[in-house]
């Protein structure tokens, strides 16, 4: 059987007929078109190796032809020889243009022929192997990746409960310790309330981490019709974060308006973003619409020296203990969660300035399409104050 198919296009029928004695039918499949359309329709059903194709033809001439046939990627890697009575550098050069291979001149040879058919047909073979190779590093890399997910996913779905099990055992020890002894020593005391500090900061980093996961191996629906209103939640976590505090300037500016993302995705963003405030900061959040989405800055200025003269010594070490890097590794992670759940939503995430020092983040997030009906519902929670 033959293996390569090749598709002779010519409006002279006898032209095929010379074509046709000068290469072996025992070698190779012939398919006849009589124009460059009738050429261009066949396609798929020659599926050809090789096109032999003559220039001067009524209708689509050659190099019409040839060219709309190199900008099909199913065929971008068949050969084309064009075979034209054209003797001309130019003609010649259009040929090359058009996109053709290679070329032969009229009347043709069978030597030169064939040797032209047997190069072209190499050079096709090649890029089938290529095309072939390169087909199953993509199925490989995807599969791959398929099993990559997989283990990622049961990471996370395993490794928050696998680890809270310790961390449990830890928080009950340190307060058992601090309940039943009667008698301990300031230093102990910090040592011990140092220890829950950690205890609880690796929760937070777990179920940062175990999120972050989740956000990065699921795709989460965000065309689901729920709303929420920014300036109650932003309100409610700061008035949580600083209850009992009188040394943080918060200044909270933000419009009434109807966001068209989930309520935990913006209660992550909320509570990440006022995780980056300090208690010796000044920050100023505003939010307001402009070109049909809602913008919030964040600008918090940091003064550090500030409160440092009224710690004593051993609580000056905890609050440098939990003031390490491994704080502004939490507030990173925090931040990379901000930034992936922004992306989702089509959003901008800028920062400028340190984690844990002065810095000002800038987001947008999309406005939901209904009416602010239900804004006056959502006020009813309390407004956050300057503390």
């Amino acid at each position: 059987m033959s293996s390569y198919s090749i598709l002779v296009v010519d409006d002279e029928p006898d032209n095929f007929d010379v074509i046709e004695t000068l290469l072996p039918s025992e070698s190779y499949r012939l398919h006849y078109a009589n124009c460059g359309e009738n050429a261009i329709e066949c396609l798929d059903k020659f599926n050809p190796d090789l096109i032999l194709l003559d220039v001067m033809m009524p209708g689509i001439n050659g190099f019409e032809a040839c060219r709309r046939i190199k900008l099909m990627s199913q065929w971008q890697g068949v050969p084309i020889v064009m075979v034209t009575a054209l003797s001309g550098k130019e003609d010649l050069a259009r040929c090359l243009a058009a996109g053709a291979d290679d070329f032969i001149h009229k009347p043709v040879n069978g030597l030169e022929l064939r040797a032209r058919v047997n190069s072209m047909l190499r050079i096709k073979k090649q890029h089938d192997r290529i095309q072939s190779f390169s087909k199953l590093q993509r199925n490989n890399i995807h599969s791959l990746a398929n099993n990559l997910n997989e283990i990622r996913l049961d990471l996370a779905i395993g490794f928050p409960a696998e680890f809270n099990a310790p961390l449990n055992i830890i928080s009950e020890n340190i307060k058992h310790l601090t309940d039943r002894i009667e008698t301990i020593s300031p230093t102990t005391l910090v040592i011990l309330e140092s220890s829950d500090i950690a205890v609880r900061q690796l929760r937070r980093l777990t179920e940062k981490f175990w999120f972050y996961l989740q956000l990065t191996l699921e795709t989460p629906e965000t065309n689901r019709p729920e709303t929420l209103i920014p300036k109650p939640v932003f309100n409610r976590i700061l008035a949580t974060k600083f209850a009992g505090l009188s040394k943080t300037d918060v200044v909270c500016e933000i419009e009434d308006a109807q966001l068209a993302v989930n309520s935990e995705h913006f209660n992550w963003i909320a509570t990440e973003l006022i995780e980056c405030i300090s208690v010796d900061s000044h920050v100023k959040i505003h939010g307001e619409v402009m070109d049909n989405s809602f913008h919030i800055s964040l600008s918090i200025h940091t003064n550090k020296a500030a409160n440092s003269m009224d710690l004593d010594l051993e609580m000056s070490r905890l609050i440098e203990f939990n003031s390490s890097d491994d704080e502004d590794k939490e507030l990173e992670i925090g931040l990379k969660i901000v930034k992936k759940i922004v992306e989702i939503y089509d959003g901008i995430f800028l920062m400028s300035g340190s984690v844990g020092e002065s810095a000002t983040f800038y987001l947008t997030l999309p406005l939901a399409t209904n009416s602010l009906s239900e804004i006056d519902t959502y006020l009813a929670v309390p407004t956050f104050k300057q503390i």
